[in-house]
């Protein structure tokens, strides 16, 4: 038996649609809780009349999820796995019953999740059946908030969920987190998939619950997810012993993915935030060190890649920081780095109106000391000693037609600069030491 909590606060529609994807898709015994956040749009007059299952109405005003959800679990006392599920979500084929059978494969296991969401229709629920398509599973920082399955003793051990939080996914990076800090592995599986119906997030308390969360764990950034640009500059075979090094590991997601890609790797880190290092030490070797003072705990010639994440631009001296580390590369060793693109044509349309207005992310991080261009970029590993063996442009905001013509005229004015210039967010550096050359 698992208990079903589904989360809504109006969308009538959809939460019709999902729930019946439960109905049609249920391969295990459920037993189901519709959690109602006050909605205002007919909800309540439909969901009363439902036989096959529980109604819950926050009837007193809109509380937090989190204190909703231990609310409900408390009264009705659950004694079960419970699968939380936004109303956004459909179930299909084979979903619940693989998700049960993956959770209770080992003791530690405490939660797990689908790998995939994708768009649906919510009036055309979508069936699966390409089996190989569909394999596997990693362990990752954070479940999908969206639905995740939770192991009964798990939430024993680990206790209620923080009822200061206001935003379902706020309460589970809190609660995954808490859940790490226990030992406990979370799991993402690839044959496991539910459909999304995209709404309208409401963000009405992100700045309280992200402000909540930073005084309550000591940390700027919740980096749960893999640096997307460092992971493709990895160029060992899949099963070879490497040994890596990341420079300001933050909570260790980098380091998470590289051990899954590598199953051989011997992973390490240096993180200056005694919290975010102890989250990280779950998945690598970690040590609390800042890499300016340049007493770096290793052996030289120890590692085959050392990375810097995101960390060469809050240095105040990245160059010396560079020399410094080629002594702890072997003769094969590389710098794989990824760091963002002050040319960036967004970054360019702000001056023009004479702006330079610093944000909490981004590539006007008001934490960033240094600011890089393409051309800086490749100056500074010359001068560090390096040959780079490989750039790349990573593009993940879109240029418009505006900034399109823009980009066009400043070429016009002056060809020493080329597009990729203004069109790239972050470049990714893959550097050898030049004594040998690139590999």
């Amino acid at each position: 038996m698992v208990t079903i909590m589904m989360l809504a606060c109006n969308e009538c529609d959809i939460i019709k649609a999902a729930i019946q994807s439960f109905r049609l898709f249920s391969d295990i015994d459920i037993s189901f809780i519709l959690i109602d956040n006050c909605s205002t749009d007919g909800l309540q007059e439909w969901a009363s009349g439902q036989a096959d299952l529980t109604y819950v109405l926050m009837d007193e005003g809109p509380i937090g999820w989190g204190k909703a959800v231990n609310m409900v679990k408390k009264e009705l006392a659950i004694d079960t796995d419970i699968l939380i599920t936004e109303g956004n979500y459909m179930l299909t084929p084979q979903c619940l019953s693989r998700m049960v059978k993956v959770l209770h494969e080992e003791k530690d296991i405490a939660g797990v999740c689908g790998s995939v969401s994708e768009v649906i229709d919510y009036g055309q629920l979508i069936e699966l059946s390409n089996e190989a398509k569909y394999a596997g599973r990693k362990k990752v920082m954070r479940l999908d908030s969206g639905a995740m399955l939770w192991k009964k003793e798990a939430l024993e051990e680990v206790g209620n969920f923080d009822e200061e939080l206001h935003m379902w996914p706020r309460v589970m990076d809190d609660y995954c987190l808490r859940m790490i800090q226990a030992d406990k592995t979370l799991l993402m599986c690839s044959n496991v998939l539910f459909g999304e119906v995209k709404v309208e997030n409401n963000i009405k308390y992100e700045k309280e619950d992200k402000d909540l969360l930073g005084h309550k764990w000591q940390m700027h950034y919740f980096n749960s997810v893999y640096n997307p640009n460092i992971i493709p500059l990895l160029n060992a075979q899949a099963d070879k012993e490497i040994t890596v090094l990341e420079l300001g590991c933050d909570c260790g997601a980098t380091l998470l993915e590289i051990k899954h890609r590598f199953p051989n790797a011997k992973v390490y880190g240096t993180e200056v935030n005694p919290q975010a290092a102890s989250i990280a030490a779950h998945f690598a070797q970690v040590t609390v060190n800042n890499i300016e003072e340049k007493n770096l705990p290793f052996q030289e010639g120890m590692f085959d890649y050392i990375i810097f994440g995101d960390v060469l631009e809050h240095l105040h001296n990245p160059l010396e920081i560079l020399e410094y580390c080629r002594r702890f590369l072997n003769e094969e060793g590389e710098i794989l780095a990824s760091i963002p693109n002050l040319m960036h044509i967004s970054v360019i349309e702000q001056l023009l109106h004479g702006n330079f207005t610093y944000t909490d992310t981004g590539l006007l991080d008001k934490t960033h000391i240094h600011l890089f261009t393409y051309n800086e970029i490749v100056r500074m590993f010359d001068e560090a000693g390096y040959d780079i063996c490989e750039i790349r442009s990573c593009r993940y905001m879109k240029v418009n037609d505006r900034q399109r013509q823009l980009i066009d005229k400043l070429l016009s004015i002056d060809s020493a600069a080329q597009s990729f210039m203004y069109e790239t967010c972050q470049y990714a550096v893959r550097a050898g030491k030049r004594r040998i050359g690139c590999r």
